[in-house]
């Protein structure tokens, strides 16, 4: 497995940002919560808005950047499940 895997995010046709499979499992699960959190107080943050009240993009805006949070927290939790894989195998 190669140390740096692209994130799933990159839109681009050559990936720009990268996760570290070799980085600490806690620096992995604290990558993951941080992004989730975020996620979490934004969708709060929008579970409270009236639709009336969104300008134009506004919800596309914020749906656009929580799936990439999203995604990238996922990321970084594949990147700690492979760690855990290869630290203690399942039996």
């Amino acid at each position: 497995m190669p140390q740096f895997r692209p994130l799933q995010g990159n839109l681009s046709t050559s990936p720009t940002l990268y996760i570290d499979t070799e980085a600490k499992a806690s620096a992995l699960l604290e990558t993951a919560k941080h992004r989730i959190n975020a996620v979490r107080s934004m969708l709060n943050s929008v579970s409270c808005l009236c639709v009336n009240d969104a300008e134009g993009h506004d919800l596309e805006h914020f749906a656009s950047a929580a799936h990439l949070l999203l995604q990238d927290g996922c990321d970084a939790l594949d990147a700690l499940g492979w760690k855990l894989d290869r630290v203690a195998p399942a039996l």
